[in-house]
């Protein structure tokens, strides 16, 4: 059934109300990142949010009900595009080195796009409540899971040389655990060539058979 003339109006003005209402929220979490990241959870009050953003509390409360709240959304948007990166479509016709090549560069990407409030769980973990650190360590065992069947899949293939299929994949994820000890978004490697020199690492680390970075380094030689 055809909607009226009214009923499209009133759509597309609900459509621009949602999405000012999300470049509100996204406001307010990406002005609370920068601020849980240099300061610390512990060192970030919701008044120097609501400063830093020139609005009023109850502007914040109305999106986040407390400070947890926000530092738990950020935590979790970060996990969430991180450990989802080895996730396949079931139907999905390509090999498992075809799929890892590619999950590997998500993941990368997502831990230099994601690196601040990447960090929180590693440096705080302890300010998450039990119901979100459950959830992550579901998604993390799914990422292990997936990880260690292309890995797997990978070596039978013949496309991969490692020994130890769960060894190589926790090498592998501890690359998040440990960026926030040593990597500076600043500084003199662009966040293009992070992820491309990351993604080549930990296919090294897999033992993957990779012409893409053998042709990658003769162009650096030539």
């Amino acid at each position: 059934m055809k909607k009226s003339i009214a009923q499209r109006a009133q759509q597309q003005r609900q459509t621009i109300v949602d999405g000012v209402h999300d470049q509100k929220r996204e406001r307010i979490l990406e002005v609370a990142r920068e601020l849980f990241f240099r300061q610390g959870f512990a060192g970030t009050t919701m008044a120097d949010i609501v400063e830093q953003l020139g609005v009023t509390k109850p502007y914040v409360y109305y999106y986040f009900p407390s400070k947890n709240d926000l530092f738990e959304t950020l935590c979790w948007q970060a996990s969430h595009a991180c450990l989802t990166a080895m996730h396949f479509d079931k139907d999905d016709p390509r090999t498992a080195v075809e799929k890892l090549h590619e999950g590997l560069h998500r993941f990368a990407a997502a831990n230099i796009v994601h690196f601040k409030a990447g960090t929180f769980f590693y440096r705080e973990s302890g300010v998450l409540r039990a119901p979100l650190q459950r959830k992550l360590r579901t998604l993390a065992r799914r990422f292990y899971d997936e990880l260690c069947e292309l890995l797997e899949q990978g070596r039978q293939d013949g496309k991969l040389d490692f020994d130890n299929t769960k060894l190589t994949a926790l090498a592998i994820g501890s690359i998040a655990g440990f960026m926030y000890t040593w990597y500076r978004p600043d500084g003199r490697i662009s966040p293009e060539d992070m992820v491309g020199q990351l993604q080549n690492i930990l296919l090294k680390i897999a033992g993957a058979n990779a012409p893409a970075m053998k042709r990658k380094a003769a162009g650096r030689r030539n």
